[in-house]
């Protein structure tokens, strides 16, 4: 396994913990053999919607044998008090009470942690980065008291003891593809549009990473690869957007299933042969009224507090540019200017341009 450093932004909340404690007892690089296996292998889910999220134990248990790790225990706890902290205590509990992630107290989800033990407490150690609508979560090291880490458990939680395996060798990959026209059509056809968007941000925010991980544990290195890849963000940043919009009662860009349909059936290709994928840009060259411009801009400053660089080809060159950023710029550009986007100017290859942002001001009717 190649020694090199792991990119945090490549696992979900339950592989990133397995994969560090893998690095530990394999060395650098050994995170990689979990972009090994590459699915889209939906399961029913909540609602009658359809998920590709695997379930923990089966998760768990997969990940693990991928990373050369043993699962030598599995305990489902009811209190704090009857973890064993050591090198391969691994947790699985509710993020909303968990203090050193975002989600705490304003969502519950499955997340995972490491349990170290610590004077007088714990050190929780966690890998998980992604950006949320409440903030960032970084990788890092908490130290919590007795008391504290259990508040932070208060219904107990599932743990695993894990041992170090042989070390992973296998590097052949094993892609398995589903159909996807059922998939997308149950998300399209939902009755309640904003659970059917709120649960497919989730789908593709987990598809987007586990692509990413494939490619990277590969090598696939490819201008088409990359294209393909780039084209998942996109998608991922477009159905966060939408569901945003419909929630607050806005009309849904319906554009966006076509292209979740175009990237799942680009996946045969893209990691399995050489595919053609062009990046097409949807911010045109007509010129910008000054007004216009500069309103813009204005907003991105406020929001960013920092306006953009005239030479920055994306607001994403900025720090703290995110698609949450994105979304409160787009909010406060609509207050700001007295317009409303229109559906189909709801994609990130706009909304990440300040040339994309003033031309959905000026196809809205705005002026200034």
């Amino acid at each position: 396994m190649p020694s090199e450093p792991m990119d945090h932004r490549l696992f979900d909340c339950v592989q990133v913990n397995l994969a560090k404690l893998a690095d530990r007892r394999h060395g650098d690089g050994t995170h990689l053999a979990l972009g090994r296996v590459l699915r889209f292998w939906p399961r029913p889910g909540v609602d009658g919607l359809p998920t590709v999220e695997p379930r923990v134990d089966g998760h768990v248990a997969e990940s693990a044998a991928l990373l050369g790790l043993r699962v030598t225990r599995r305990q489902r706890i009811t209190t704090a008090g009857e973890l064993e902290p050591g090198p391969g205590c691994y947790v699985v509990a509710d993020a909303y009470h968990l203090p050193w992630v975002p989600y705490f107290g304003r969502k519950h989800l499955e997340h995972s942690f490491l349990v170290e033990p610590a004077e007088d407490g714990v050190t929780i150690v966690d890998g998980y980065h992604n950006d949320t609508e409440w903030g960032a979560a970084r990788p890092g090291r908490w130290t919590l008291g007795h008391a504290e880490f259990a508040e932070a458990l208060p219904e107990g939680a599932l743990t695993f003891d894990l041992a170090a395996g042989d070390p992973p060798t296998e590097r052949t990959p094993l892609v398995e593809l589903a159909d996807a026209d059922t998939f997308v059509a149950t998300y399209a056809d939902h009755p309640d549009r904003v659970r059917a968007l709120r649960g497919l941000t989730l789908q593709t925010w987990l598809l987007t990473r586990s692509r990413r991980l494939h490619a990277a544990a590969l090598g696939l290195d490819t201008d088409a690869v990359w294209a393909h890849l780039a084209e998942w963000d996109a998608l991922a940043k477009q159905v966060y957007l939408s569901g945003r919009r419909v929630a607050a009662g806005r009309e849904e860009p319906r554009a966006l299933f076509p292209r979740l349909c175009e990237c799942l059936a680009a996946d045969h290709t893209a990691f399995g042969g050489t595919i053609e994928i062009a990046a097409k840009s949807t911010v045109d060259v007509v010129d910008v009224p000054v007004a216009v411009r500069d309103s813009v801009t204005a907003v991105i400053g406020t929001v960013l507090g920092a306006e953009p660089p005239s030479d920055a080809r994306t607001l994403g060159e900025i720090p703290g540019f995110s698609s949450f950023r994105m979304m409160e710029i787009v909010e406060r550009i609509e207050s700001d200017l007295g317009v409303e986007f229109a559906p189909e100017d709801l994609v990130p290859e706009k909304l990440t341009h300040v040339d994309g942002l003033c031309r959905a001001v000026l196809d809205a009717g705005g002026t200034r």
